[in-house]
């Protein structure tokens, strides 16, 4: 786990370093920072979309922990790491694709969650066989991380609509 945070965060300092340098290519006098400088600004910048990832992260590693738990199914905790990683880079990529084209396609009704939570668990099962998991470990484990989000989306929801009507 300590890994994959370090890895991102690398990724993303130097992304961000990249981008810092060359706008303060662009800038004269004292508005031009050193190398160092832009160093410590990037250092700093890329700490919080690490920070986001890392919470996301713990609370996908928790959500399948709990799945294993509660069903007695024994996955390890590699693989349930590896797991949650597949369905992070999921959720953040093809996840939001899929949901705009079913809202387009049946619109906004309780139906859509329906489809979504369905594509969800085809996609966290796949992740589950792709990263070595048994067919039953995979879909109890993908049916449930996939139900967790699922309602902790609506309960968002919910919560949002509550503070318009307020």
């Amino acid at each position: 786990m300590v890994q994959t945070l370090f890895i991102l965060y690398t990724v993303t300092f130097l992304l961000m370093f990249i981008f810092i340098y060359r706008s303060n290519k662009n800038e004269t006098g004292e508005e031009h920072m050193g190398l160092v400088m832009v160093t410590v600004v990037s250092a700093l910048l890329a700490l919080a979309p690490t920070a986001l990832f890392a919470i996301i992260l713990f609370a996908l590693v928790g959500s399948a922990n709990v799945v294993d738990r509660v069903f007695s199914l024994h996955v390890n905790i590699t693989d349930i790491i590896f797991f949650s990683i597949g369905v992070l880079v999921y959720l953040f990529t093809i996840d939001s694709i899929i949901e705009a084209i079913v809202k387009y396609l049946v619109g906004k009704n309780g139906f859509d969650h329906a489809i979504v939570l369905l594509t969800r668990v085809g996609a966290f099962y796949f992740i589950g066989l792709f990263i070595g998991l048994d067919q039953t470990s995979s879909f109890v484990i993908g049916g449930g991380v996939a139900t967790i989000i699922l309602v902790l989306e609506l309960l968002f929801k919910l919560r949002k609509n509550k503070q318009k009507e307020n």
